[in-house]
């Protein structure tokens, strides 16, 4: 009997099917990521917000020139975006030599409103400008309440408006910036209200005062220099590397905290970047008409 015809080997495919898998695998991560990323900004909307502003800038901010390369800007929406409190209003921004320094602050006069024991803030504002820019009237509206941090919750949700609080800045001098805030339009006397006058930690390292404290603030988180209880009246902070100084100037004995804080803050819709330091006046059941003045220098 004769031998069979020997037979072809066997071709066999290295590679192919793990190379498959490995697609599907990184198709499906990549599905659970941008839908875990769209349900996190339908409920909290931070980067939505941003890239709107790319696609569709807008108009730009009035800007109050303070000398020396100095000039603020007020804008009527709530940029700048920048960490948890990109979707609020901001008071005015601090500009050197064409750099925006607010970073994660609230800015020059910024209304933190509390009401039983509840905050409230303004996620919708007017501003009108006088003809010689030397004058800004911003009005803020009480429309958002800031609520606990909680897993798949809106953290600055809407609310009926409790009124509106208006403040006037006027550039009264070379650095100069004299705030008049008034509270006749709220609907109710408020508990507390926190004027808040904030720039980026970045650069403002240094605090000093006109009881003669002066000190750095560092950068770590939950330490006792992101509230410090003073009634100085003059609080500053100093960035030396930029060779600028802001000051809050007050009445004797008005209430209020300065701090800082710069670090990343973990929250179940992502990892945000805080990054203030300033002085936030405490007015306790506010009425009428409250003025204090904001001194802005160059340093040599």
């Amino acid at each position: 009997m004769s031998e069979p015809p020997p037979q072809p080997p066997e071709v066999v495919q290295i590679g192919k099917r793990p190379y498959v898998t490995l697609w599907r695998i990184l198709g499906a991560i990549l599905a659970v990521a941008m839908a875990w990323f769209l349900l996190k900004e339908v409920i909290e909307p931070h980067w939505t917000i941003r890239l709107g502003e790319l696609v569709s800038p807008g108009p730009p901010p009035v800007t109050m020139a303070l000398g020396s390369s100095l000039v603020l800007h007020a804008y009527a929406d709530t940029r700048p975006h920048v960490g948890k409190i990109t979707p609020l209003q901001k008071g005015l921004v601090l500009v050197q030599d064409g750099r925006e320094l607010i970073e994660e602050g609230y800015g020059f006069g910024t209304p933190i409103v509390v009401q039983g024991g509840r905050s409230y803030l303004s996620q919708h504002a007017d501003v009108v400008a006088s003809p010689d820019g030397r004058e800004v009237v911003k009005r803020f509206r009480i429309d958002v309440e800031d609520t606990w941090t909680q897993p798949f919750r809106r953290k600055y949700r809407a609310v009926e408006p409790l009124g509106s609080i208006v403040f006037t800045y006027t550039v009264a001098g070379p650095g100069i910036l004299d705030v008049a805030v008034d509270f006749t339009d709220l609907r109710t006397t408020p508990d507390l209200v926190y004027l808040a006058n904030e720039q980026g930690a970045r650069a403002f390292t240094l605090y000093s005062d006109s009881s003669g404290a002066q000190r750095y603030f560092a950068d770590v988180p939950d330490t006792p220099d992101q509230w410090v209880a003073t009634t100085a009246e003059r609080t500053c902070f100093t960035a030396e590397t930029r060779k600028l100084r802001f000051c809050l100037e007050t009445q004797p004995g008005q209430a209020k905290y300065v701090g800082r804080e710069r670090y990343f803050q973990r929250r179940w819709s992502g990892l945000f970047s805080l990054s203030w330091a300033g002085t936030d006046l405490e007015l306790t059941r506010p009425q009428g008409v409250y003025r204090y003045r904001v001194a802005i220098e160059a340093l040599p």
